[in-house]
């Protein structure tokens, strides 16, 4: 039997929404995960806050898009931000770990783990508490050129690696057109 003792007197609670705006970020992870009320799988993505305030360097941030067909747009938009976008794409994933609506194997290919962009965050309330909505992926840089927070600008240039990339594995594959 294993034991553990916790003094939660010194425990914090959760996570604290970061006010709306533009925030730099590196992309922490992309998993592939099963969705509870479709029959298309979604990308859950992970953020890490990089600046532009120190306040919140370090938080974390995330983000759904979806592979249904009438949803890929939003997919699209984000790869063409992150300058990966191609015509026809094959999507490659680790198929040794399970896909389920609480966790799935990371996104291998395109590589886009570490890449540094920025993202437009807004805020809504669930369920009586205040928590972030990540509405938009924007080109690495955004954040400090926007005094207010507002931008809905593409690039095609790309986001930049700021780390190193998870390894490569066996992948699952799927073709998007």
């Amino acid at each position: 039997m294993g034991r553990t003792t916790i003094n939660f007197a010194e425990v914090e609670g959760g996570f604290e929404a970061v006010p709306e705006g533009v925030y730099d970020v590196t992309i922490e992870t992309v998993e592939v995960r099963d969705s509870k009320s479709s029959e298309h799988d979604y990308f859950n993505w992970e953020f890490k806050i990089t600046g532009p305030d120190d306040d919140y360097e370090g938080q974390h941030l995330w983000m759904i898009t979806s592979l249904s067909p009438r949803a890929l747009f939003r997919l699209k938009d984000v790869f063409e931000v992150l300058g990966v976008l191609e015509d026809e794409m094959t999507l490659d994933w680790d198929d040794d770990v399970e896909i389920t609506n609480s966790s799935g194997p990371v996104l291998l290919e395109p590589d886009v783990i570490g890449m540094a962009c920025c993202v437009k965050v807004e805020n809504e309330m669930y369920e009586g508490k205040e928590r972030n909505r990540v509405q938009d992926v924007l080109p690495e840089g955004s954040a400090s050129s926007k005094s207010n927070g507002r931008s809905s600008a593409k690039a095609s240039s790309g986001a930049k690696k700021s780390s190193s990339s998870a390894a490569k594995k066996t992948s699952g594959r799927r073709a998007l057109r």
